[in-house]
């Protein structure tokens, strides 16, 4: 059949054959550059700014323990309210970083999580309230056994929730960067078959 061929025909069709390769590669190419911009984008825009929000959450509740523990240390007024006044500006912090990770994860795992995480904030916001009362008043003794007996525990839970966002974040982030990895060699494989 090719031998009856004008040879400009033959060379037309074998051009246009390398053309429809060329096609094809760069479709593939381009498809498969989209995926891997969608699993960078959802690292860069979506699980890594969760796990800064998490790691917030454990910095202010840091904050929190100091300034209790200052307020038992310290012997002035002034000193002791701007301790308090610390605690109050690190719940309102710890407040604004679960409302952001509340609006961004989907997941079911993540809303356990979540939900989680508000319950132990509770018990160790009812604790700090205690805590902060008996301050106030002047039981230092008491608050300082109040801190060391039930705060504490109470503290150590709240961050395992937070821990466990965190190491979900990043078991997601792990994933999409396989999943990258994965569209890249099958991307090169097909382009390299061609």
């Amino acid at each position: 059949m090719f031998k009856n061929m004008k040879i400009g025909v033959r060379l037309g069709l074998g051009f246009g054959l390398v053309v429809l390769l060329m096609v094809a590669i760069a479709f593939i190419g381009i498809t498969r550059l989209g995926h891997l911009n969608e699993g960078v984008d959802k690292i860069v825009n979506d699980r890594h700014p969760k796990t800064v929000l998490a790691n917030d959450v454990i910095d202010n509740i840091n904050r929190i323990a100091r300034s209790m523990r200052n307020t038992l240390i310290m012997d002035k007024k002034e000193q002791i309210d701007k301790e308090l006044n610390t605690i109050q500006e690190a719940r309102k912090t710890i407040k604004d970083r679960l409302d952001k990770l509340e609006a961004g994860i989907k997941s079911d795992k993540g809303k356990e999580l979540l939900k989680a995480i508000s319950e132990a904030r509770s018990s160790y916001v009812a604790g700090q309230d205690q805590f902060l009362k008996l301050v106030a008043d002047g039981k230092q003794e008491e608050a300082k056994v109040l801190l060391l007996t039930e705060i504490r525990g109470k503290q150590l839970a709240y961050f395992k929730t937070v821990e466990d966002i965190l190491a979900l974040q990043g078991k997601l982030m792990e994933e999409a960067g396989q999943e990258a990895i994965e569209t890249y060699n099958a991307a090169r494989n097909l382009m390299i078959a061609l």
